[in-house]
């Protein structure tokens, strides 16, 4: 992949455009991690209001009717269900697992079998996310769709 940098400082915003021959897998990673970087939430850590990228969260997880946002290092309590966040992230990676937890499949180092036809997934950061038999087969759908060459838009990009 040839990859060409500009700099222009009349500009009023800095823009990636993108070209590609056909979408194959290493054309969505790219176009995944761009528009995961782009997108920005907000939250509370101990009544502290900040700002972090979607790409910095490992998962997702509802408890006790609140939902949290698992980062490298902090969790961060955030106003959006876990049903809105797979709604609007799926197609960046972002996958209901269990009943309480949506999972950033680009952190996942290794997947393990467990009992009763679960998968245990192994995180980067070393914590272990069990996926439930009930969510395993659209989690399989996925990862096949992605070795595909991804998701298409009703546009066709």
């Amino acid at each position: 992949m040839k990859v060409n940098e500009y700099q222009q400082k009349d500009i009023s915003e800095d823009r990636i455009d993108f070209y590609y021959r056909s979408k194959t897998k290493e054309v969505n990673e790219v176009l995944d991690f761009l528009r995961k970087h782009s997108q920005r939430l907000s939250g509370k850590v101990n009544n502290k209001k900040i700002i972090f990228s979607l790409n910095d969260v490992y998962y997702f997880e509802s408890v006790d009717k609140r939902t949290f946002a698992y980062l490298g290092n902090e969790v961060v309590q955030i106003d959006i269900r876990l049903q809105d966040l797979e709604d609007a992230y799926f197609e960046l990676g972002f996958i209901r697992v269990n009943k309480s937890t949506v999972l950033n499949v680009y952190k996942i180092s290794s997947l393990k079998p467990g009992i009763n036809m679960r998968v245990m997934a192994l995180l980067d950061n070393g914590e272990k996310i069990q996926i439930n038999r009930t969510y395993k087969a659209k989690f399989n759908l996925f990862l096949n769709t992605m070795d595909k060459g991804g998701f298409k838009n009703e546009t066709g990009k």
